[in-house]
């Protein structure tokens, strides 16, 4: 597509970390990418892109998208980003803003004449530059896709692969370049040294092997009717001496053959191939075997673009879809216009890793993998122990490595308050429980069996600790404390309430699914949270006179279930023995908010945000007819605010039983016809002394 007069112009020198102004207003900008301008149209792209189509509307009537009265100018200003700076994330980027960017050098507060108030209406296009084509920059980012460059991953793919293996000292080990313990089978692609891949593979025993190999996450896929799988009818044929045709899988199980090949590396694990479908023994062997199995790849590829094993995760094909207009080239200067120069713009691409990120089996597998690759929603990226590296230049810590994963972890902590080893691997425990509670799973009752790898691993440093339903003994009361994101937090995990787990076509039955304790967060579907880890609430936990509750069981154990630990796989029932001090309160109707606006109202954890959740907890004497209590005013008899963990169950109860785990937290339970207690949810202690006049007793919690 032609430039527009003023981009014809325009050069990439003009825009290093200077603002230059680009066009008079937005409708003059949208009329040039209408007209057909590739830079006006991919500014105009990134606008609409990163505001509200409200605010763009009133921009194009020449209205003001701030406050009334506000001084503001409709001026279109250009500012290239990191052009120049090597020591940060080496992604370069153009801001398009209405009205000079008030992030420019030298702003202190006090607007310019041509500056907006704020917040910014921008949008940021992203820089990148083709191979045979570096300019003078030498930009990180580069832009592979089934239209441009569409083999240009696998070049990064092995640039990353191979600086991780030879220069990340936290990543070497001799897992990786040969391999530790391989898996139970694997699937040989052939000999990768020949010009020609074989048309057959074979499913082979390891029986002591040490080869590299690459392990497979994906998601089936809702229809696996006709995928071809290792099972009692094919065993015979991908075990045999000439193997099986490859066109006979799935396409995602050829695509990882093919890179695989293409890669060099010979073995390749992927669990339809190499689990024995339809065999429960099996699948409950290898099931255990995860973190082995991913931990010891020398690379796991994750699928995270594709939603079946249907699909395919190679092809990148954002651009053919018709939602976004292509790149274009700028060139680095109009001085020399005959240079090959030139630097190519596009709109940003998104991190986002695509439908697997919702898959709970494949969060284990991610979590466990030293290396992989991720085939995300528009670009590929590579995550090690100790960075991510994604194609649009992007680079960072990698957030999905906790510690307690890494084969030689450095447990650096804050100096403020250091955490012990355990600690910190049950702060990242938590941390990894709120995003696990996020991912479907196709059968419910793999909610253990999914994570049984990850638990495996965070065992090696909670020595001793028994692992019960989900929570570590060793961290019971703070472990009990899980609370629906629903109920307090902000962002996306707030927007879906907990529930309890629904039946799918592969439980048995019509009625609820039971696949945990109540008191564990498995017992609940949706996003769950546990307690936070900063300085003051570590300190409180370390001190002994606040948890409110002690285990009764002998020898002071939580539990007498002695046959639970990281390798079960289905824990659907565990008791309980807790000694505390319970009181059995009246849910009322009356308003929480209005109780917060109260003299009385002095809630430590419950806020206003919030309040529309939970439910007033009153002593019981207050609604008895004649009784001391009848007369005083319902603020005064309040012991806490419950929240339910599933909200519909609300409204069938008038009474709870409440329970303090620490000074100012507890649960709210029901009292089953056997004397055992279950989990309704949790509460806010508003009234201390209350509970403490009450008898301690031994509590039995299913």
């Amino acid at each position: 597509m032609p430039f527009c007069t003023r981009c014809q112009k325009l050069s990439i020198e003009h825009l290093v970390n200077t603002e230059i102004l680009f066009q008079p207003d937005l409708p003059t900008l949208k009329r040039n990418a209408e007209n057909g301008c590739s830079f006006c149209t991919l500014c105009w792209t990134a606008l609409r892109q990163s505001n509200p189509e409200d605010l763009i509307a009133r921009l194009l009537q020449g209205k003001s998208a701030w406050v009334a009265g506000e001084k503001w100018t409709p001026t279109i200003w250009l500012i290239g980003l990191s052009l120049m700076d090597r020591s940060g994330s080496g992604q370069a980027s153009i801001e398009v803003s209405v009205g000079k960017p008030v992030l420019s050098a030298g702003f202190d507060g006090e607007r310019e004449e041509d500056q907006n108030p704020q917040p910014n209406v921008n949008g940021t296009l992203a820089l990148y530059e083709t191979p045979g084509q570096l300019s003078r920059y030498k930009l990180f980012g580069r832009r592979s896709t089934v239209d441009q460059n569409p083999d240009l991953y696998l070049a990064l793919i092995r640039h990353w692969l191979n600086d991780c293996l030879n220069n990340h000292e936290t990543c070497k080990s001799p897992v990786g370049k040969s391999s530790g313990v391989m898996p139970t089978r694997v699937i040989d692609v052939g000999d990768t040294n020949i010009a020609k891949p074989p048309s057959q593979a074979r499913l082979v025993y390891t029986k002591g092997l040490r080869e590299r190999y690459i392990a497979l996450s994906y998601c089936w896929g809702p229809d696996t009717s006709d995928i071809f799988t290792l099972d009692a009818g094919t065993y015979a044929v991908m075990t045999s001496a000439q193997g099986f045709p490859v066109s006979k899988l799935a396409r995602t199980h050829r695509e990882i053959i093919a890179l695989a090949r293409a890669l060099g590396i010979r073995y390749v694990w992927v669990d339809a191939l190499c689990i024995i479908q339809g065999d429960a023994a099996d699948w409950e062997k290898e099931s255990k075997m995860m973190a082995r199995v991913y931990g010891d790849s020398t690379l796991t590829v994750v699928a995270g673009r594709s939603p079946s094993s249907k699909s395919g995760f190679v092809t990148n094909d954002i651009n053919l879809k018709g939602e976004r207009p292509p790149p274009c080239q700028l060139p680095v200067s109009r001085e020399s216009p005959t240079s090959s120069d030139t630097v190519t713009v596009d709109l940003r691409r998104s991190r986002e890793i695509g439908p697997l990120l919702e898959r709970g089996w494949c969060f284990q597998e991610r979590l466990s993998a030293p290396r992989a690759v991720l085939f995300a929603e528009e670009q590929t990226a590579f995550l090690c122990n100790r960075e991510q590296y994604w194609e649009d230049g992007w680079v960072s810590r990698n957030p999905w490595r906790p510690k307690f994963v890494q084969q030689q972890p450095k447990w650096i902590t804050d100096p403020k308050l250091p955490l012990t080893p355990a600690e910190e691997t049950l702060k990242d425990w938590y941390w990894m429980l709120f995003h696990y509670s996020q991912c479907l799973l196709s059968n419910p009752h793999d909610i253990f069996a999914a994570i049984c790898a990850v638990a495996q691993q965070a065992s090696r440093t909670l020595v001793g600790s028994r692992y019960l339903a989900g929570i570590w003994e060793a961290d019971m009361v703070r472990g009990l404390l899980w609370r629906p994101c629903y109920h307090f937090q902000l962002g996306p995990a707030a927007r879906t309430p907990t529930t309890r787990p629904k039946p799918t076509r592969l439980t048995k039955g019509k009625g609820p699914v039971i696949r945990a304790p109540s008191w564990s967060w498995a017992a609940v579907e949706g996003p769950v949270a546990g307690p936070s880890f900063n300085p003051s609430q570590v300190a409180k936990y370390r001190d002994p006179k606040y948890p409110m509750v002690r285990p009764g069981g002998p020898g002071g154990k939580w539990s007498l279930n002695d046959t639970y630990g990281v390798d079960t796989l289905h824990m659907p029932e565990c008791e309980l023995r807790l000694l505390g001090r319970a009181g059995y309160a009246l849910t009322s109707k009356e308003s929480v908010k209005d109780y917060l606006k109260s003299k009385r109202g002095r809630s430590k954890v419950v806020s206003a945000r919030v309040a529309s959740h939970g439910v007033l907890l009153l002593e019981e004497t207050a609604r008895a007819p004649g009784s001391k209590s009848a007369s005083v005013p319902w603020q005064d008899s309040v012991v806490g605010v419950g929240f339910f963990d599933d909200e519909s169950e609300k409204p069938s109860v008038s009474g709870v039983w409440c329970l303090p785990i620490v000074q100012d937290l507890g649960l709210i339970l029901k009292k089953n016809a056997n004397g055992k207690f279950s989990r309704l949810g949790w509460c806010s202690v508003e009234e201390e002394s209350w509970f403490q006049g009450k008898p301690e007793a031994n509590i039995s919690l299913c």
